[in-house]
């Protein structure tokens, strides 16, 4: 074969590749001589895997925060029916307590009652004051008068000059002397030193109304000891 020959069949042949390439390339079906690279989006991917991160550790957070919750509730169940006892006692020991006031309050409203009544039904009572000898002597020469509470017959045997006698062993059968006597003066009550009858005259005389009564203690006695004015 000659060089013309040689160059006619390589042209044929040049023809013929460059047919069959245009008609692959034309071709929806075509031969894949070069495969294509596939391109991975990674930050599509990331932000996915991201996201499914995310999502689970928010899972795992909201378990955790349930498990939490229900050992806070276990723990405080206790607590809150302590809580719940206690607050019955309190309220047990305040009713209690307010039916004690309730009763102290209507014992001292009686109370202060009773007083109304008893203010509004007997005179004031003035308690009587003891006295020593010298006090009695300044009331003695004050002229005020003094009154004798023992019998008659040791009134009779000697007395305090001027002294008014009133036994008291008969108060019953002396008591209307008192009608004579005013209420608001000093009156001095005395017997012998070894009785007490004295005393008793003093707080008939309080309970009668009268408000200034002295007790002379030491009494006849003592009195004509000292050599004091006496019939």
């Amino acid at each position: 074969m000659n060089k013309q020959a040689l160059l006619q069949v390589a042209g044929i042949l040049v023809i013929t590749l460059l047919a069959g390439i245009f008609f692959n390339i034309s071709n929806p079906n075509r031969i894949q001589f070069i495969a294509n690279e596939k391109v991975v989006d990674f930050s599509s991917s990331d932000s996915l895997l991201n996201a499914l991160r995310i999502q689970d550790s928010l899972l795992k957070a909201a378990d955790s925060l349930k498990n939490t919750s229900n050992l806070r509730e276990d723990s405080l169940k206790p607590a809150h029916e302590k809580h719940i006892q206690d607050s019955l006692l309190a309220a047990n020991k305040t009713d209690s307590l307010k039916r004690v006031a309730d009763s102290l309050k209507t014992i001292q409203q009686k109370k202060e009652d009773s007083i109304k009544n008893a203010a509004n039904q007997t005179v004031e009572i003035v308690k009587p004051v003891d006295i020593k000898i010298d006090f009695a002597k300044a009331l003695f020469d004050k002229k005020y008068r003094f009154l004798d509470a023992r019998d008659i017959a040791d009134y009779n045997a000697g007395h305090i000059q001027g002294a008014m006698n009133i036994p008291f062993h008969e108060i019953e059968k002396y008591k209307e002397k008192f009608n004579d006597l005013p209420k608001d003066q000093v009156y001095v009550t005395y017997c012998s030193a070894a009785c007490d009858v004295s005393i008793d005259m003093a707080y008939y005389m309080a309970k009668l109304g009268f408000k200034k009564v002295y007790i002379f203690h030491g009494g006849w006695d003592e009195w004509k000891a000292a050599g004091y004015p006496a019939n």
